[in-house]
């Protein structure tokens, strides 16, 4: 049987201390990288009526862009090109003479409230464009995206009003 006395420290022991921090002349550790936090994605919704359009992960890869067609514009401002929407309504194709050449496209609207949102590349007539076939262009000045109250490095801002909405930008 052990006594209770007997497995404490007595009390004239050393108290336990941490070791002190290494000099910088015999210092030969490296601190490791924090694990990268993985990005959730976030809702694209219509500005007018919220319904979720689609994410920033169906957004077209920087990769797949050419470097001389990164900025993209639509009617009201700046334009991104995505892979996927949801809840949107396509209009009859049509052939719109466009800085980069002759393209046919469906205009794109929502699905509930028909708020024009941009329009859908059905074929570039220039070889050279031919990348976008297929791909949404959607104006960023008709789409929110939902605060993350998580991520205090977000670049969205309030919009002031006590919504949780504000403008989608880059």
């Amino acid at each position: 049987m052990h006594s209770l006395a007997s497995s404490r420290p007595s009390s004239n022991a050393m108290p336990r201390r941490l070791p002190l921090p290494p000099t910088t002349q015999d210092s030969k550790r490296t601190s490791r990288p924090l694990p990268k936090i993985p990005q959730l994605p976030r809702p694209l919704a219509c500005k007018q009526c919220h319904t979720c359009i689609t994410s920033d992960n169906f957004l077209l890869p920087q990769s797949a862009i050419p470097p001389d067609s990164r900025t993209f514009r639509g009617f009201s401002g700046k334009a991104s090109l995505f892979t996927e929407t949801h809840n949107v309504v396509l209009a009859k194709p049509g052939v719109q003479l466009m800085a980069t050449g002759a393209h046919t496209m469906q205009e794109i609207s929502c699905a509930i409230c028909s708020f024009y949102l941009g329009w859908k590349i059905v074929r570039a007539h220039e070889s050279s464009e031919s990348w976008k076939d297929g791909h949404c262009l959607l104006e960023l000045e008709h789409l929110y995206s939902q605060i993350d109250t998580v991520d205090p490095t977000s670049r969205r801002t309030s919009t002031g009003s006590g919504s949780e909405v504000s403008d989608y930008s880059f």
